[in-house]
C-alpha cells in the first residue's frame, strides 16, 4: 500500500470519526433541550393541577383509583360471565377467479371470472397447480375441505400453500423480504403452508382467517399418485345474531348500500369482544370500541358483547389505575402496551354511551371509580394556560395515522371531550360531587383554546408552534365542546375550503370529522364528507370498510406496506351509525 493511500484512508476515518462525534453531539442537545421542554412543560401541569383540583377532589381520585385496583380481578370475572354466543354458518364459494393489473381499480389489481367452482372440484391436481376460490362477501372463520383420490393411490405427502385475502392486491403482490424487514410482524399477512399425509381425508385448517378469496398452490406432490379437492367451505362466524337486526329503511340505493357494507364490517369485527380487526390485530381496542358500540346501538344491540369489552379493559387496568389502549382474550386476558391519552380519556365516554343505550346502570356504577381514576394521569397533560402541552414519551398522543400533524389543538378538544362526559356521567349516576371541580377544568381549557389555539384572521384553531390548522384540530375543538356559538361552523367550513390543512387518512378520523360537522349544524356539509369518502369506496369495490384509505393514494400504509393494511376494521363502520341514529335523521 501507497504512503497516498494510507494518508487517504487516514484523513477518511478521521472524517467518519468526526461525522460520528458531531452526531452524538446533536443527537444530546436536541435530546437534552427535548429534556428541558417536557421538564417545563410539567411544571406548567403541576400549576394547573394545583389551579384546579382541590385536595378533597384530589383524595377522591386517589379514593377511586385504589377502589379501582381492588376490583381488577372481579371485573376480569364479570368480562369471562359476558362471553357473547358465536354464530357460524357455511359458505361455499361462488366462482373462481384470476388476478389481472388494472389501472382502474382499488390499487391497481383486479379479481376476474376464471371458471365454474365446480371445474376445480374432484379434479385431478399436480405441483404448480394454482386456484383462487371467491366467497362472493367478506368473511370471518375457519376453512374446511375434503381430500378426494382416484384410481392410483397417493405414495407421498402432499404441500399446499394457502393465501387468503381481504383484497386482490394480497393475491398478487410478494411479501417483503423479511431479512430486511423492520415493521409490524409479516405473520400477519394470511399465508399457510401445510402438509398433508392422507387422501381421502377430511381437514380443517387451524387457524381463523379473515378473507373473501382464498388461493390454493400445490407446492409439492408425487408423480406416483392423485388427489383433488371437494366440499370446499368455509365456517364463518360473529356474535352480531342477525335475528336482533332493527329495522331501517334507506333513504336511497347509494346509502342503503354504503350502510350494508359498513354493518358487515361490524358484524365481521363482533367476535368475542369487538375486535379492530379480524385479520389484524385481533384484539380489543378502546377507540376502536367506542365507534363499534355506537353502531352496534343502531343495529344488532349485542349490550353483552359491550359489557364484556369495558369489563375487559377494566380488569386489565395497570397498577396506576390507567386503562390500557388495548387488551388481549387469549390465551388468558392481558393488558396491552400501549397508552393512548386520548383513549384512555373515551373510557367513561364508552360507559356513558352503554348506560344511555342499553340502561344498565349497575354496570356504570360498578366502573365509576375507575373512570374518575383516568384524571389522575389525563389532568397532567393540560398547562398552566389551559392548553394541551406533551409531557414526555410516555403518552402515544394518537389522533389519527396523519403523518406530519402537530396533535396539540386535536388532543386539547379530545380531552375536553372526555372530561365533559365524565362530568355528564357523574350527573347521571348522581356522582356530580366527584367531579364537580371539572367544570372549572373545561371553563379554563375554553379560555386557553380562545387565547392560544384559535387565530382569527385564518378562522380556524392552529397549533401554537407553527400554526399549522387539521381537519380534526378543528373537529375535536367542536366535539369537546370548546368552540362558541358560529364560531364551531366557521372553523369546519374554512377547514373544508384549505388545500393545506392536514386531512384524515383513516375512517377513524373521518368519522370524528364527520361528526363535528353534524355537532355544528352543518349536517349537509356531513352527509356529502360521508359519500365522498365511504361513497367512494363503495365506489372501488369494497366488501367492508377498510382501516386506512387516502383517496389520492390507495397504497397508502402507516405499516410500509399495504399486504399489512386490515381491509375490514371496526373503526371504519360510522355510516351504520349516522344513517340509522336518529341523533343524526337525514
Amino acid at each position: 500500500m501507497s504512503a497516498k493511500t494510507k494518508a487517504i484512508r487516514t484523513i477518511r476515518r478521521k472524517r467518519k470519526s468526526y461525522v460520528r462525534k458531531a452526531f452524538v453531539l446533536s443527537w444530546f442537545v436536541c435530546a437534552s433541550m427535548g429534556y428541558a421542554a417536557a421538564q417545563a412543560n410539567r411544571a406548567e401541569v403541576s400549576e394547573f393541577r394545583r389551579a384546579v383540583c382541590p385536595a378533597a377532589a384530589a383524595e377522591t381520585i386517589r379514593v377511586c383509583r385504589e377502589t379501582s385496583l381492588g376490583r381488577r380481578s372481579a371485573w376480569l370475572k364479570k368480562a369471562e360471565a359476558c362471553k357473547p354466543e358465536l354464530f357460524r354458518r357455511e359458505v361455499v364459494p361462488v366462482r373462481l377467479v384470476k388476478v389481472v393489473p388494472d389501472k382502474a381499480a382499488f390499487q391497481g389489481w383486479r379479481a376476474v371470472p376464471n371458471g365454474a367452482v365446480d371445474s376445480a372440484l374432484r379434479r385431478m391436481l399436480k405441483r404448480g397447480d394454482m386456484l383462487i376460490f371467491d366467497f362472493g362477501e367478506h368473511l370471518v372463520g375457519s376453512v374446511a375441505f375434503r381430500f378426494v383420490g382416484f384410481d392410483k393411490a397417493m405414495d407421498a405427502p402432499m404441500r399446499l400453500k394457502f393465501t387468503f385475502a381481504e383484497v386482490p392486491l394480497e393475491l398478487a403482490e410478494d411479501e417483503p423480504p423479511s431479512a430486511d424487514w423492520r415493521g409490524l410482524s409479516l405473520a400477519w399477512i394470511q399465508r399457510e403452508t401445510f402438509t398433508f399425509d392422507n387422501v381421502p381425508s377430511e381437514v380443517k385448517l387451524p387457524r381463523r382467517y379473515a378473507f373473501r378469496y382464498m388461493k390454493v398452490e400445490v407446492i409439492a406432490s408425487t408423480p406416483g399418485g392423485k388427489f383433488g379437492l371437494d366440499d370446499v367451505k368455509a365456517i364463518a362466524e360473529t356474535s352480531a345474531n342477525e335475528k336482533n337486526l332493527r329495522p331501517w329503511r334507506a333513504p336511497s340505493p347509494e346509502e342503503a348500500k354504503m350502510e350494508e357494507i359498513a354493518r358487515r364490517t361490524l358484524r365481521d369485527c363482533m367476535q368475542t369482544v369487538f375486535e379492530d380487526g379480524p385479520k389484524r390485530d385481533r384484539r380489543l381496542w378502546l377507540g376502536d370500541l367506542r365507534l363499534e358500540a355506537l353502531a352496534n346501538y343502531e343495529t344488532y344491540r349485542n349490550f353483552e358483547i359491550v359489557k364484556r369489552s369495558l369489563y375487559l379493559l377494566a380488569g386489565t387496568a395497570d397498577d396506576t389505575g390507567l386503562v390500557r389502549s388495548d387488551a388481549y382474550e387469549r390465551p388468558a386476558f392481558r393488558r396491552g402496551g400501549c397508552r393512548i391519552l386520548e383513549y384512555a380519556a373515551f373510557f367513561a365516554v364508552t360507559v356513558l354511551e352503554y348506560l344511555e343505550a342499553g340502561g344498565d346502570r349497575e354496570t356504570a356504577e360498578d366502573l365509576w371509580p375507575l373512570c374518575v381514576a383516568q384524571l389522575d394521569l389525563l389532568l397532567n397533560t393540560i398547562g398552566a394556560d389551559g392548553v394541551f402541552r406533551p409531557v414526555g414519551k410516555e403518552w402515544w398522543y394518537f389522533i389519527d395515522h396523519c403523518p406530519g400533524l402537530d396533535r396539540q389543538v386535536a388532543e386539547q378538544g379530545a380531552l375536553a371531550f372526555g372530561f365533559r362526559k365524565t362530568l355528564e356521567l357523574g350527573q347521571k349516576l348522581g356522582r356530580e360531587g366527584d367531579v364537580a371541580f371539572l367544570s372549572n377544568v373545561l371553563a379554563r381549557m375554553a379560555q386557553g383554546t380562545s387565547r392560544r389555539l384559535w387565530n382569527e384572521e385564518r378562522g380556524m384553531f392552529v397549533c401554537e408552534k407553527d400554526g399549522q390548522a387539521s381537519y380534526l384540530g378543528q373537529a375535536w375543538i367542536v366535539l369537546g365542546g370548546l368552540a362558541e356559538g358560529e364560531q364551531m361552523a366557521r372553523c369546519m367550513k374554512t377547514v373544508l375550503a384549505d388545500a393545506k390543512a392536514v386531512r384524515p387518512v383513516s375512517p377513524y378520523g373521518h368519522h370524528y370529522f364527520t361528526e363535528a360537522l353534524y355537532v355544528a349544524g352543518l349536517p349537509r356539509e356531513a352527509s356529502a364528507h360521508m359519500k365522498s369518502y365511504w361513497g367512494r369506496m363503495v365506489d372501488l369495490g369494497a366488501d367492508t370498510f377498510w382501516e386506512v384509505f387516502v383517496p389520492e393514494d390507495e397504497r397508502a400504509s402507516p405499516y410500509r406496506t399495504p399486504l399489512l393494511n386490515s381491509y375490514c376494521h371496526a373503526w371504519s363502520c360510522a355510516p351504520a351509525y349516522f344513517l340509522r341514529s336518529a341523533k343524526y335523521a337525514h
